[in-house]
């Protein structure tokens, strides 16, 4: 092939039909529409960060809601300071960082006011229990949060049988590490929805077989294993309001057969089952009272006087009768009949 017929066939080759050229129009349009379209969110993104670094700066950091802190104790432990930018920092983490500084605050909200506000609204909470360590005390609050170490309980409820982590001020105490500070969270969560968390006087889980509440200082509510917690917390504070009077003090406890009965008895026992020392009354009650014949469940009359003389037992859970019902009275012992906690 001559060098001219070599040329005129690369011409054709070059050529391309309409279909090709205007093919190739629209993907040098689309490339150069997306190039603009990058360029110019790179310019707004570019001018919206200048215009957060120069404009919208912290002005003024306003505080709501704080009693036990400062308002200028918190603005100073805060991670923003005033002359910072308004938007270029996490909100979770300011928060979490500075309820971990200062303890007694529960939560922490954080809302920009344009231009140049920030206000802070905190909730304080307030030590529930003093856990007893071998330095003293360490105050918790009702969620499980570490508040502060003490020499003294501060006149606290007070917790036995948990040992405690290594955990500082601020922090909570993991749950799924340990059965007794799981069974101490569970107590104070269950005590705080049934309404008897003021009423709290101690704690004792040496045993968690053996758990024992002391409540409103006049009722040592021994509460068995963990498995039943919430629902005999529910009943004994439904025969504590419906069937004992204001004067009764003594024990409550459930026998094997889930039998409530309550045994009068005097507040320094009551108190002494804090730390699990044993107390005459807490010796086996002997079924036959003193002419020989049993109460009507079975109980032995105590010969206590108060709205409940004697020994007031009750199945809580068997025939579900409501815990309001009437009660019978067999040689002085008042039985409340089977009877469960709505």
């Amino acid at each position: 092939m001559t060098q001219r017929g070599v040329c005129m066939r690369r011409r054709r080759r070059q050529q391309k039909t309409p279909e090709q050229q205007r093919r190739r129009a629209n993907r040098r349009q689309r490339f150069f529409h997306a190039v603009g379209r990058i360029l110019f969110i790179g310019i707004l993104v570019a001018a919206a960060i200048l215009a957060l670094t120069i404009f919208f700066k912290v002005n003024t950091i306003s505080v709501e809601g704080a009693m036990r802190y400062s308002a200028e104790e918190i603005v100073t432990n805060m991670d923003v300071r005033e002359g910072d930018n308004l938007y270029l920092w996490n909100k979770v983490k300011v928060s979490n960082a500075l309820m971990e500084r200062l303890p007694y605050l529960e939560s922490v909200q954080i809302r920009r006011h344009l231009p140049d506000t920030l206000v802070v609204t905190v909730t304080e909470c307030e030590a529930a229990v003093a856990v007893s360590s071998g330095t003293g005390y360490v105050y918790l609050s009702r969620y499980g949060k570490v508040l502060e170490q003490n020499a003294s309980d501060g006149g606290l409820p007070v917790v036995t049988g948990v040992t405690l982590p290594d955990i500082q001020p601020g922090q909570a105490v993991a749950q799924g590490e340990d059965a007794y500070c799981d069974a101490l969270l569970e107590v104070l969560q269950t005590l705080d929805a049934g309404g008897m968390l003021d009423g709290l006087r101690f704690i004792n889980l040496q045993d968690l077989t053996d758990v024992r509440i002391g409540y409103e200082g006049r009722f040592d509510i021994q509460v068995g294993s963990m498995d039943e917690l919430s629902y005999r917390l529910r009943f004994a504070k439904t025969v504590i309001d419906e069937r004992l009077s204001p004067s009764d003090v003594g024990r409550l406890y459930w026998d094997t057969q889930d039998r409530l009965h309550f045994v009068p008895d005097t507040e320094e026992n009551v108190a002494a089952s804090a730390t699990g020392v044993p107390t005459e009354s807490e010796q086996p009650v002997n079924l036959e009272d003193s002419t020989g014949q049993s109460g009507a469940d079975g109980s032995a009359d105590t010969g206590s006087s108060g709205a409940s003389d004697g020994e007031i037992s009750g199945d809580s859970e068997t025939d579900g009768i409501n815990a309001g019902d009437s009660s019978e009275t067999d040689n002085g012992d008042s039985e409340t009949g089977d009877e469960t906690a709505e």
